[in-house]
């Protein structure tokens, strides 16, 4: 830039290339997540399984238990666990979901011909409307299965990625320590503080949040299911189900949850019993927010609704449900990282404290 270019027009110029500089990483950063998909999704998942069973492995390590079998036997009961939960829920969906769908459908149609004879549209064009709408509905879902569950490729490539999971979470549950430590080691005394402050904030973080999103999750689900069943409302089961899993996607899985079990109270009960559940699922959505979430989650991962609402979008939109359940947990690493390098948040006196407990590291 010459030097008789007004110093605004240099700032500008120097401003606008940082930005094309950022945002063209950020998209080479996505079109590479995207084409290690396979690889980056279990990495995340086993980074949040293994920073929520640490704890758990330090517990047998402090009563004497060797350090790789109480690895072992944190990581076979967590995916033991999980692989129960999995088969309950695929063995419980699939065997009443032909109804749900059929309920779900009809309180959706009723809904919608409430809202045409107030708003005086006939009832062919109600009809018509329905139609579009369910049709569309079932070609998405039939895209989203065809290219999530369906093929001998997709089964392979879901055989493969779960086996990483198992190993990488094995890996880190077993030797998370060790690695911090050696990659610390080859860090100048600065870059190691602020590599050790940063890792273990964000174990840390991830660890709170999976366990605690876990315990929230069956809670909603067991008051929404026992609330069901004192309404009367059929497929209580299933529709707990759906909200244990639906807490795991913040704000859009607690509303679509929400609204199938509105719309099954409607078909099959009626109004009545549509409005006590839409009561019922605001207030468990109360007690969660002001008590439950507050109380078990604390400040592990604070993240404003929209921020939460656009991170869920976008990663269900690249890479389907798995993308949804990452989505937070990969913002607020990201929200994370941002704090530390400003300096602002939870990592100024995590800093200060690690500082002052480990002084100055030596010379490499």
């Amino acid at each position: 830039m010459s030097s008789l270019s007004p110093r605004w027009l240099q700032t500008v110029s120097e401003l606008a290339l940082r930005v094309v500089f950022v945002a063209g990483f950020l998209i080479l950063l996505g079109l590479a997540i995207d084409r290690l998909r396979l690889i980056f999704l279990p990495l995340l998942a086993a980074l949040i399984l293994s920073a929520a069973l640490l704890p758990a492995k330090h517990l047998l390590t402090r009563r004497g238990v060797n350090n790789a079998v109480a690895a072992i036997a944190v990581v076979i009961s967590g995916l033991a666990v999980l692989g129960v939960i999995g088969y309950f829920t695929i063995t419980t969906l699939t065997s009443e979901f032909a109804d749900l769908e059929v309920d779900i459908e009809a309180g959706f149609t009723e809904v919608l011909q409430s809202i045409g004879d107030w708003a005086g549209v006939s009832d062919e064009q109600v009809d018509e409307a329905i139609d579009d709408v369910l049709e569309s509905a079932r070609g998405n879902a039939d895209t989203i299965a065809g290219g999530v569950f369906s093929g001998v490729r997709i089964a392979a490539e879901l055989l493969a990625g779960i086996i990483l999971l198992a190993v990488l979470t094995f890996l880190l549950v077993k030797d998370a320590e060790s690695m911090q430590r050696s990659i610390a080691r080859r860090l100048g005394p600065d870059r190691r503080r602020n590599f050790l402050v940063l890792s273990s904030g964000l174990f840390d973080t991830l660890g709170k949040y999976f366990r605690g999103v876990t315990i929230v999750a069956f809670m909603d689900a067991l008051l929404i299911g026992v609330g069901l069943v004192i309404i009367g409302i059929p497929f209580a089961l299933p529709l707990a189900v759906l909200t244990f899993f639906g807490a795991f996607i913040p704000v859009l899985g607690a509303v679509l949850a929400g609204l199938a079990a509105f719309l099954i109270a409607l078909a099959t009960e009626g109004v009545t019993a549509a409005l006590i559940v839409g009561g019922l699922v605001l207030a468990v959505q109360q007690i969660e927010g002001n008590v439950m979430a507050p109380f078990i989650l604390g400040r592990s991962i604070s993240l404003h609704p929209m921020l939460v609402i656009l991170a869920v979008a976008t990663g269900g939109a690249l890479w389907g449900i798995m993308g949804a359940f990452v989505a937070v947990p990969l913002t607020a690493i990201a929200v994370s990282l941002l704090d530390f390098y400003t300096g602002t948040g939870r990592y100024a006196s995590r800093k200060r404290a690690r500082r002052a407990a480990i002084g100055p590291g030596p010379e490499e």
